[in-house]
């Protein structure tokens, strides 16, 4: 039974953030012209639609045999829902090291792997923040899988276009699958999707929202692209000593972040339309350019540096990591301000040093494509003061 330790930030009365975290929908990312061709990660075969990433990683891990008596292997450094599809199926979750770097230790994951009566059936492999993992460490992973019988589960939740070279490039087999979380990439309002061999599909696909559930998913989708076009302002101050506390706990279920009844929900019409339409190009190129500012802007910082200071020319980030000396006070500095802010801090207790330490001090930063040049002067400016 994992033991957990999670930030209850209920105390600090944190401001709604003065930007968006996710992208939003935008008129000006769409094409409505003719001949508009959909990847095969969208309309291939190989696809199956869902609500979430998370619930295509629930089908994911059904299709890896995890259940009562079987066990995941995870990375130490992870979000709750990573885990919570192999905790609602009954499975039990193991967890190997990570660098510093975040690439996954293929000695912990051998270590693992070593007695007999492991009860390993799946492993995730997540790409972080859109950086593809070097090749010659997954070729070292799916070995490792392969030799012990277990399925490799790719994550691609951070990263889309990994997911798409996948889908384009290769074939589905028996396995290998992936997933992805369209709803970090595109401007759409839900979506997950898993790439599998059609053979590891359940018979029956997942339910299609109705009419309502769509219209709702328009407006929700018309509000936040109002909301998202305001310029940053620095949030109303807030009492400057309010903490946060650390919670420990023990338990074998998911989090509330996994709603059980969505397990077999198909994504959005909306959102599918959103993925087929999205200009794919300047959504890249922005989120690059926004990087860019980023690195730009922490250079030299003291109190803290990017943890991927190298932009590789085929990637398209998710958000920007950055590592901070010291969580408080800076953290709460920039909730205070209505930075809109993401870590990591509600995760398995592990004995890798790494996720330990990059649990309070490793921040996830927006860098998408729906941020206006106002707001990333904002956003990096209210950074480079806190960090100087």
């Amino acid at each position: 039974m994992p033991d957990y330790q999670r930030f209850d930030a209920v105390a600090c009365d944190f401001p709604r953030p003065s930007a968006p975290l996710l992208p939003v929908l935008r008129w000006a990312d769409l094409s409505f012209g003719s001949g508009t061709v959909a990847p095969a990660l969208i309309d291939g075969t190989a696809v199956r639609h869902f609500a979430r990433g998370r619930y295509a990683m629930h089908a994911a891990c059904q299709a890896g045999g995890i259940g009562p008596g079987t066990v995941l292997l995870a990375p130490s450094y992870h979000c709750r829902t990573m885990i919570d599809p192999a905790l609602a199926l009954g499975g039990t979750v193991l967890f190997y090291d990570v660098d510093s770097d975040l690439t996954p230790r293929v000695d912990s994951i051998r270590a693992l792997l070593a007695p007999r009566d492991h009860g390993i059936k799946a492993l995730v492999l997540p790409h972080y923040f859109g950086f593809e993992q070097p090749p010659a460490l997954m070729a070292a992973v799916s070995a490792v899988c392969r030799h012990h019988g277990i399925m490799l589960i790719e994550d691609c939740s951070h990263a889309w276009q990994v997911a798409a070279k996948r889908a384009q490039t290769g074939q589905a087999n028996a396995d290998h699958v992936l997933m992805a979380s369209p709803c970090k990439f595109f401007g759409c309002e839900d979506g997950g999707v898993l790439w599998a061999n059609p053979a590891l599909f359940p018979i029956t696909p997942p339910a299609k929202p109705g009419l309502l559930r769509e219209i709702k998913a328009f407006k929700t989708a018309w509000s936040r692209n109002r909301a998202a076009r305001a310029i940053a302002a620095d949030a109303v101050p807030r009492d400057p000593t309010l903490r946060g506390q650390d919670i420990f706990e023990r338990h074998d279920q998911p989090s509330p972040s996994y709603e059980r009844a969505m397990e077999n929900k198909n994504s959005l019409a909306l959102s599918r339309w959103v993925m087929r339409r999205t200009r794919l190009a300047p959504l890249v190129e922005q989120r690059r350019q926004h990087y860019r500012q980023w690195l730009e802007a922490v250079a030299g910082a003291r109190g803290g540096q990017a943890l991927m200071p190298d932009l590789p020319d085929d990637c398209a980030p998710y958000m920007f990591p950055i590592t901070i000396a010291q969580p408080d006070p800076v953290f709460y500095q920039l909730k205070q301000a209505g930075m809109p802010i993401f870590r990591w801090d509600d995760m398995a207790v592990s004995s890798c040093t790494v996720a330990r330490n990059y649990r309070l001090h490793l921040l996830h930063l927006p860098c998408h494509q729906a941020l206006s040049a106002q707001q990333m002067t904002w956003m990096t400016a209210l950074v480079s003061k806190a960090l100087a």
